[in-house]
């Protein structure tokens, strides 16, 4: 014999399972462009430095510099700065980095 209160609650996993997913996706997506858009930035500034350092020691900065990205990062500008060994780069995120800039600068100017 099913109760009053047993039939009152059926379905309730069903509606809970719809108003959950939405917002664990929702966090899900921006955890991925968070961590993507950190990335980025990481490799432009390692990008920059490799750059630097192989200005300094008399090596193309560009090689340097291209050499030093991971796949997903693609390289739009390398400059050369100032007379000191200086270094700056221009990059593109992946094309899921939606939300936030894509493109990111570093500069380093090595001694």
């Amino acid at each position: 014999m099913i109760t009053r209160r047993r039939m009152a609650e059926r379905g309730t996993a069903s509606i809970e399972l719809v108003a959950i997913v939405p917002m664990v996706m929702i966090i899900v997506v921006a955890v991925v462009q968070v961590l993507s858009s950190a990335f980025t930035v990481q490799a432009a500034s390692q990008a920059a430095r490799d750059g630097a350092r192989a200005f300094s020691l008399g090596r193309s900065p560009e090689a340097a510099v291209q050499a030093s990205l991971p796949g997903t990062v693609r390289l739009i500008e390398v400059t050369r700065v100032g007379p000191r060994h200086g270094v700056r780069v221009t990059v593109q995120g992946p094309a899921y980095l939606v939300i936030g800039e894509r493109t990111v600068t570093r500069e380093v100017i090595m001694p």
